[in-house]
Parts: structure tokens; sequence; C-alpha cells
């Protein structure tokens, strides 16, 4: 049994209201394969409620990226890049890390865009420069999740096992909605706690 939020495409524009519905999912169970992109909350409660709320019976099928989903990956990690040189000039000259996207996305935010346009890309690029510092950082996989749902990106970890997977740009997406800065770093610092609560949870469980 996989259990996970719903959650939003944001390969399609986004809508204020399509964005109340969810984030990451860390289930117990296996994963099988499936295909596109979506992101998680940030504390060990909130990820127990996620998936007492959204329990499903259908099992959630995990996939390896393709070759067009992995260079859409690295174009994004460019923008995030090039996102963070316009709107945090001080940390242009560095690789931009998550400290540099949480000044360059509040500075975002308090220029008022409000263009769906703007907004989207700007969700997708934070999003997966941030799943790509959970795939450095805590040796988590770029997948592709599938349920009833839909498909969509994630990062995916300890599989057969704790199935850790987030989904990062619905988790960006989220903190857009309700106007929240500085929060890139902290939640990275949360969600390594977390997969290393659910890791050692996993292994002691086992005979």
């Amino acid at each position: 049994m996989s259990c996970r939020l719903r959650r939003v495409p944001t390969q399609a524009p986004l809508a204020p209201n399509d964005l109340k519905r969810s984030e990451s999912s860390f289930g117990s169970g296996r994963g099988g394969g499936g295909r596109t992109q979506r992101p998680s909350r940030n504390t060990w409660q909130e990820l127990e409620r996620a998936r007492r709320l959204a329990c499903t019976d259908m099992e959630q099928k995990i996939e390896p990226l393709n070759a067009g989903e992995e260079a859409w990956v690295k174009t994004q990690l460019e923008n995030a890049a090039k996102f963070v040189e316009g709107f945090s000039p001080a940390d242009a000259r560095q690789p931009p890390n998550l400290a540099a996207l949480d000044r360059a996305f509040a500075a975002w935010l308090a220029s008022g865009s409000s263009e769906t346009n703007v907004i989207n890309p700007v969700i997708n690029c934070v999003g997966i420069a941030f799943g790509q510092s959970l795939v450095d950082g805590l040796g988590l996989k770029w997948v592709v999740a599938t349920d009833q749902h839909g498909r969509e990106m994630a990062v995916y970890g300890l599989p057969g096992g704790a199935d850790v997977l987030v989904y990062p740009a619905n988790f960006v997406a989220k903190r857009w909605e309700r106007k929240e800065t500085n929060f890139l770093e902290s939640a990275h610092e949360k969600i390594a706690r977390d997969v290393r609560a659910v890791s050692d949870q996993w292994r002691t469980s086992q005979p």
C-alpha cells in the first residue's frame, strides 16, 4: 500500500486554489515504475498526518528519469542559477546554494510578481534546485512517481523499506501560496533528520 497527498502538476500553469493540495510522502512498502513531476512537508508530524490522510489502495509506481526528463532537470538547475543572479546578485558569483535561493526567493516575492507565466517557472527552478540538494546531500534519486493522481517528478530513497518520496516543486508551490520565505535551508535540515529517523526506524524493525 502507498500513501500520499494529492498534488498539482507544476508543468501546467498554477492557480492559487490548485496549490491547496499537497506535497510529500514518506510511505512504507515497495515502489514500482511510472512518469512527470511535483513536492514535501518538513516535519515528521506533518508527514505522518499526510500518510494517514492520503492512504490509497493503488500502488505507487516509481521509474527512473528518461533522457528528456534528465535534460529538463539540468535546464531547471541552470534557470535557478539565473534566478539567483537576477534576484540576489551578491550570490551570483558562486554556484547557487539553498541560502542564496532563499534570499532570491524572498526578493522575488517582495517584488510582487503575479504573472502565472512567471510564477510557474520560478516554482519549477527553485523546486528542482531544492530537490537536487536532497539528491546531493541525502543520497536520494530523481524519479517519476505515478499513482491515480497522475505522474510527477520526485526524489526517492530507501526503496523497498521506508520508501522516502519527496515532491520538491510542490513543496515550493505551497510556500509560494503562503508567501513564506527563508524555508529552503531549514527544510533541508528537517527532511534530513526525518530521513535518518525513518531509516533508523526501518532498520531496527528488521529481524
